[in-house]
């Protein structure tokens, strides 16, 4: 604890010589009266049970903590009151934050002591107690602000060993995931080729079969492996080099409807209703190509999410003050509160198909973008994504009116 502190504390407080000198004469006339203020302290502490669960150690631990409080009591008014005194009554305050002990109850804590320490002084007979009592009031004070400090200085230092730990952490998982990009763009570039000339291949070997070859069910299978190969390999290469987007103002209904219409037909979306109704939104700065991406990605979890038993896919937007806020929400499965912790790692999956780099894309995309994503998800009630974009501010009023209108007609 530094001198300046403990200095500051007493000129605030008005903490002088004289208080000092009050405290010395109250010391032998309290001599015998210590032990019946730590019975009293001890009986009304324990009437709080939070207070008493903190004495784990039994009877053992109360004693040794008897001994020290009747101690300090003693020190109250034999102390010098300097740098020694004021590291001393910082070690409690650390012993304080080490055993649990929250905060409020020093407050209370030290209210006992001074009533305790008042009634004994009064039952005294000494001169001038008022004073004295002033003197003893000044020093309590002064003893809370040390042992509070202490508190200060515990979680400072937890932030700040929390702040490196988790600063560690990110740069270890960045190294991590700069090594796994390496290693996912080296093994997608050379899986490809060799993925497209089988592709090839197996393609001429079904277009020279007749229509009733028995084998065709089994090269179609194959095609289809070969597919979900090729989409996987895609998948690598977005996520392990991704392009910076190309900014330019972009319709989200236009990019949406297109991708519900194309996903509609697909087999992932047969037992599954897809509910978009377009409506005015302003523009947002992105790259086409990638929101389509985005927007794929997220259609095709929401479905997979409900491809046990079959449910909704609701895809909305709205324009806020400042931003453009895209909504897709499904009343699949639903995930557990650690599952959703998780959902963006990349490769962490719960399916047995699939990368589990689809929501790691999406993040990706939308970081690029200046946007946010967050995601809600419960047990059996589904799972909500919302992404917030950056929105432009029109500045020809006949450029609204037109995209208004070209709304209206798609709905």
């Amino acid at each position: 604890m530094p001198h300046a502190f403990l200095e500051d504390m007493k000129k605030h407080i008005g903490f002088g010589p004289e208080d000092v000198a009050n405290l010395r004469s109250l010391g032998p006339a309290l001599r015998g009266s210590l032990g019946i203020v730590m019975d009293r302290f001890y009986e009304r502490l324990f009437r709080v049970p939070a207070a008493r669960a903190l004495f784990t150690g039994g009877q053992a631990q109360l004693e040794r903590q008897r001994q020290v409080f009747v101690q300090w009591l003693a020190d109250l008014f034999t102390s010098t009151y300097d740098d020694a005194y004021c590291e001393r009554r910082m070690a409690i305050g650390r012993t304080h934050v080490r055993v649990g002990m929250p905060q409020h109850y020093m407050f209370s804590a030290m209210e006992i002591v001074r009533q305790e320490l008042q009634a004994a002084i009064l039952r005294t007979g000494l001169p001038d107690i008022d004073e004295k009592l002033n003197s003893v009031q000044k020093l309590l004070m002064l003893e809370l602000a040390i042992m509070l400090e202490s508190y200060k200085e515990s979680y400072a230092s937890l932030v700040r060993q929390e702040e490196r730990s988790f600063a560690e952490e990110r740069v270890t998982r960045s190294e991590h995931l700069a090594e796994v990009g390496q290693l996912a763009a080296s093994l997608a570039h050379e899986i490809k080729n060799p993925l497209a000339g089988i592709s090839g291949a197996i393609q001429v070997i079904r277009d020279g079969m007749r229509d009733d070859d028995p084998h065709r069910p089994i090269i179609r299978e194959i095609i289809g492996q070969i597919n979900r190969l090729d989409a996987a390999v895609k998948d690598l290469l977005i996520f392990a080099k991704p392009k910076p987007p190309t900014l330019r103002p972009c319709d989200l209904n236009t990019v949406i409807n297109r991708v519900v219409r194309l996903l509609r037909g697909t087999s992932a979306f047969r037992r599954v209703e897809v509910v978009f109704n377009p409506v005015l939104v302003p523009l947002v700065p992105a790259d086409e190509n990638q929101i389509e991406q985005l927007v794929i990605n997220l259609l095709v979890n929401a479905a997979h999410a409900c491809e046990s038993n079959g449910g909704t896919v609701d895809v909305s937007l709205s324009g806020e003050a400042d931003r453009v806020r895209l909504v897709v929400a499904d009343t699949g499965e639903g995930m557990d509160e650690k599952t959703s912790q998780r959902a963006f790692e990349p490769f962490f999956t719960t399916k047995a198909r699939g990368t589990g780099l689809g929501l790691s894309i999406c993040r990706k995309i939308v970081d690029a973008h200046g946007a946010t994503i967050n995601l809600s998800s419960a047990r059996g009630k589904g799972t909500r994504v919302m992404i917030d974009f950056p929105r432009i501010v029109p500045t020809n009023p006949e450029e609204s009116s037109r995209r208004r209108q070209d709304t209206e007609i798609e709905v």
